[in-house]
């Protein structure tokens, strides 16, 4: 199976690409496949099998910096065959083990421009860390020293020179991250989901029983119980709902929209200034029409007629189709009933439930005998 390389590709990040090619070719889903770090990259020659590896004795040293061992350092040549050779003890994330054996052939380009255009990767360590105190790198050197060595004819890494790449890759990604805060926070055909007008409607009522007539107080809750409890974290983490790995960098760029959502949820005004991350002054502009645009989500949420007890449960999941473990759901349910008790009791008493309070008070009565561990009260 051809692969295409660059040969200043550190070992890592050459396994990474062999090992993403192979399994998005045979379709396996992330879930499934070998952590590559439990799997050793060998270089296939005429009579031996040579083991490639980010650091080992023949990493050069220069003074106290250790660079990382690319397909350069190694004289991989175009057409090389690499192999794959799992450890005894690879296993998937969900602990199944595989072995297998998988070989392919690269072509890497021996080509100075590709050099300095991946210059500046954001590395995962994988394997061991560096020995005896030195400094490991791959490329350049990262100084931390705001000049320029003109004697030695050095760069200094100065992250100011990376704002037009940044603004690039915003302006590729903004109509996905528009499209993706539409969907949020509005109306799709002019409805929404029964269970969140049902727990929208639920703060409303709450906020008037409790004489809480601050609308900044009724709209903080909305933000904490939908899209800063639920959203941000499928937005910050959708390997909780998909079958997909997320890599570093793509975790660091999903940091950055999901905290911009969070601002547009946000009521306080931001002050940006010159001593603002770059994070925050990349999407400054679109705050100011993100914000509205969740306040009239919110808005016209409230102006839909309320939702029947019919609709909301025919809306729900079956508890067969859901695929829940019932005696532990209702274990939890019974221990949290159990601690708040007299409060779920007087609550019950406020509203002339008097015969649902007596139903509840032998609920509580047989948990704490039978079921519920003192522990646990």
């Amino acid at each position: 199976m051809p692969v295409k390389l660059l040969d200043c590709d550190t070992i890592t990040q050459a396994k990474c690409k062999l090992h993403d090619t192979w399994y998005n070719y045979k379709s396996t889903p992330v879930s499934s496949r070998v952590p590559v770090d439990n799997l050793e990259l060998r270089l296939v020659g005429p009579h031996t099998l040579t083991v490639l590896r980010d650091e080992d004795e023949s990493s050069v040293v220069e003074g106290e910096w250790k660079r990382l061992n690319t397909l350069r350092h190694y004289q991989v040549a175009e057409n090389a065959v690499f192999a794959f050779l799992a450890e005894t003890t690879a296993t998937n994330r969900f602990g199944n083990f595989i072995d297998h054996g998988t070989q392919f052939s690269s072509n890497p380009k021996l080509n100075r421009s590709f050099d300095l255009s991946s210059s500046n990767p954001k590395l995962t360590r994988r394997g061991s860390g560096s020995s005896c105190g030195l400094r490991p790198y791959h490329l350049t050197k990262t100084n931390t020293s705001s000049t320029i060595d003109s004697d030695q004819n050095t760069f200094v890494h100065v992250p100011e020179i990376y704002l037009t790449r940044l603004l690039t890759t915003k302006g590729t990604l903004q109509q996905f991250v528009n499209d993706l805060f539409v969907s949020i926070f509005s109306l799709s055909n002019g409805d929404v989901p029964p269970a969140i007008k049902f727990l929208f409607d639920l703060l409303d009522r709450q906020a008037a029983e409790n004489g809480i007539t601050d609308p900044d107080i009724i709209h903080t809750w909305k933000n904490n119980s939908l899209p800063l409890r639920y959203w941000i974290n499928i937005i910050k983490n959708p390997e909780m709902i998909l079958d997909v790995e997320k890599h570093p960098l793509i975790d660091s760029i999903l940091s950055v929209i999901s905290t911009t959502y969070m601002d547009s949820c946000s009521l306080s005004t931001h002050a940006f200034s010159t001593d603002s991350p770059s994070s925050k002054l990349l999407y400054a502009k679109e705050l100011q029409d993100y914000k509205p645009a969740v306040r009239k989500f919110y808005s016209d949420i409230q102006a839909l007629p309320p939702v029947t007890d019919e609709k909301l449960f025919s809306s729900l999941p079956s508890i067969e189709s859901m695929k829940l473990h019932r005696d532990a759901a209702l274990y939890d349910l019974a221990v949290y009933a159990n601690m708040y008790c007299f409060q779920i009791d007087e609550a019950l008493q406020r509203t002339n439930c008097d015969e649902l309070s007596k139903k509840f008070a032998t609920v509580i009565s047989y948990l704490e005998l039978y079921l519920i561990p003192r522990g646990n009260t």
